[in-house]
């Protein structure tokens, strides 16, 4: 996947964000992760001002779609929540374009208790966080991959999992049809929370990027993904002693097991689709992501 530079930006749009920057632009520094095509530049501006900023063009429809989701967001969430926030947004022509506070900072090691403690310690702060009213429930987001596993066993795709999974399929289609119960909550959800949308700050605190799936839910379910998202780096990361971390107070192991099931079949039948415009690494991430879940399953199941 090739990134957009900002000079490739049409000069009507470079000129409205030094507008919201009020100044030139100077250095634009393009950041490497995510899955999209479109621009993530940290820009510095003459004033000495420095901004991060995200563009795409409607070309790329699904891109353009989250794009604008998360600038929606962003509009929303309180100023306390530790993250990156929104400075300006708009569309432009075919553009839509997020302008974003840039933090300087770096992404927790994925080796690093102590990083992963940092992490689970901002998630636990959102508690204290009221979610906006307007965000989706996360039970409703994943009604649909509820009944992942039993349209895998339906259309006879199963051989695609593991063979792990074709002997427990009855107690993976369970596990994932509770999961509305599993997740049902007031609480701030980030949704997609991977080490690649968390920068540390250099007073150590973890601040959570990229926002389009927010939602409302339990508030342990974004530790459990993060977790999941050190194994998928290291199968045999040792991640069970941090299930005790207090984010994951009310919540129990069945909880866990039910997202893991509901998202893993999930990913297994996404990751069979046609990659999105301009996502051509989108499916090998999602499948990587099911089997990681699937043996995080296996593994927890026999405790």
């Amino acid at each position: 996947m090739v990134r957009l530079e900002w000079s490739q930006l049409p000069g009507e749009i470079r000129a409205r964000i030094e507008d919201i920057a009020g100044a030139v632009a100077g250095e634009a520094q393009t950041q490497s992760g995510g899955f999209s095509a479109g621009l993530a530049s940290r820009v510095s501006f003459r004033n000495g001002r420095r901004l991060f900023v995200k563009a795409v063009h409607a070309s790329s429809a699904g891109t353009f779609d989250l794009y604008r989701r998360e600038a929606d967001i962003l509009r929303l969430i309180p100023p306390n929540l530790p993250a990156a926030h929104l400075i300006d947004a708009f569309t432009q022509g075919e553009w839509t374009v997020l302008v974003i506070d840039d933090v300087e900072g770096r992404h927790p090691r994925k080796d690093s208790r102590c990083d992963t403690e940092l992490v689970l310690d901002a998630v636990a702060a959102f508690r204290a966080v009221p979610p906006p009213a307007t965000l989706p429930r996360l039970a409703d987001e994943l009604a649909d991959d509820a009944g992942s596993w039993a349209r895998l066993e339906e259309r006879e795709l199963l051989d695609d999992t593991t063979p792990w999974c074709v002997a427990n399929v009855d107690f993976l289609r369970a596990q994932a049809e509770r999961v509305g119960t599993a997740v049902a909550g007031e609480r701030l959800v980030h949704g997609d929370l991977r080490s690649d949308n968390i920068l540390l700050d250099e007073t150590g605190r973890a601040r959570l990027l990229d926002w389009p799936w927010a939602a409302r839910g339990r508030g342990w379910e974004d530790a459990l993904l993060y977790l999941l998202d050190l194994r998928v780096a290291d199968a045999e990361a040792d991640v069970e002693a941090l299930r005790a971390h207090p984010v994951f107070d009310g919540s129990s192991t069945e909880d866990h097991v039910s997202l893991l099931a509901a998202i893993g079949g999930g990913w297994f039948e996404k990751c069979r689709w046609p990659a999105p415009p301009g996502m051509t690494t989108l499916r090998d991430f999602q499948r990587r992501e099911a089997l990681a879940a699937v043996t995080w399953i296996e593994h927890l199941s026999a405790l």
